[in-house]
């Protein structure tokens, strides 16, 4: 296949070691039909209840296969603010929280935005155990509204581990749908338009794909999706060309 842009590989959602044998075996498949990416995204939830010494793992089935692209990550529900630390401290992920990073990759700047995301309602454990979270996440959608504000790159990538819409949701309960998800960020991406919105969380979510206004928003989950979500990154148009094999 003739690439036109950039190669882009994301996934959510490793739960390592859970989903360690299916990420593997869908890291082969890409690898087989695609070729290696030109960069890696993981979009939260890397590890099982905080077990970052499984980072460590994931990262040797990339090696296994050679993959050597530039990595970025975004934390989820399951890696613990208490332990950020300890996953700074594997320098090969450039982790962002609530942050963003301008790449260059083959000739164009991809500006990648990352954050855990919001939920419009928290958690009953959140509710109970974290203080302020309400005013957290309210205060955090203003921030990636600001952030994407200033961002300028010839493709702007969003990944938050919770959805930032509820129509990639369809399969999970729709009672819990405001615990896994915040529709304000609908309204960033009618006023910021990134291409590319890509998020995890929603593990039985049958419905992968929503665009809203110039966005594109992507559940990369695995457990959903049983496969890599790929695709190649255009400066134009703005809306990123799929590879339909890989929906």
């Amino acid at each position: 296949m003739q690439r036109q842009g950039p190669l882009l590989a994301a996934t959510a959602d490793i739960h390592a070691p859970k989903n360690l044998d299916l990420f593997r075996e869908a890291l082969v498949a890409f690898l087989d039909e695609l070729g290696q990416p030109d960069i890696m995204l993981f979009v939260g939830d890397i590890v099982e209840k905080n077990d970052y010494s499984q980072v460590r793992a994931v990262l040797d089935v990339l090696d296994e296969q050679g993959v050597s692209c530039p990595i970025v990550a975004c934390f989820g529900n399951e890696e613990y603010e208490e332990s950020k630390a300890e996953y700074l401290a594997y320098e090969r992920i450039r982790w962002l929280d609530d942050e963003v990073v301008v790449l260059e990759i083959s000739g164009l700047s991809v500006g990648i935005l990352g954050s855990r995301g919001s939920l419009d309602r928290p958690t009953w454990w959140q509710r109970t155990h974290v203080r302020g979270i309400w005013a957290t996440y309210r205060r955090r959608v203003r921030l990636v509204d600001s952030l994407l504000a200033k961002l300028r790159a010839d493709v702007v990538v969003v990944m938050t581990h919770y959805a930032p819409t509820y129509r990639t949701l369809e399969g999970e309960r729709e009672r819990i749908w405001p615990e896994l998800g915040c529709k304000a960020f609908e309204g960033v991406m009618e006023r910021r338009g990134p291409s590319l919105w890509l998020h995890g969380h929603a593990h039985r979510a049958r419905v992968l794909e929503a665009s809203i206004g110039d966005t594109l928003v992507v559940n990369v989950s695995l457990p959903a999706r049983k496969a890599l979500y790929a695709r190649e990154l255009q400066k134009a148009p703005r809306k990123p060309r799929g590879l339909e094999a890989f929906f």
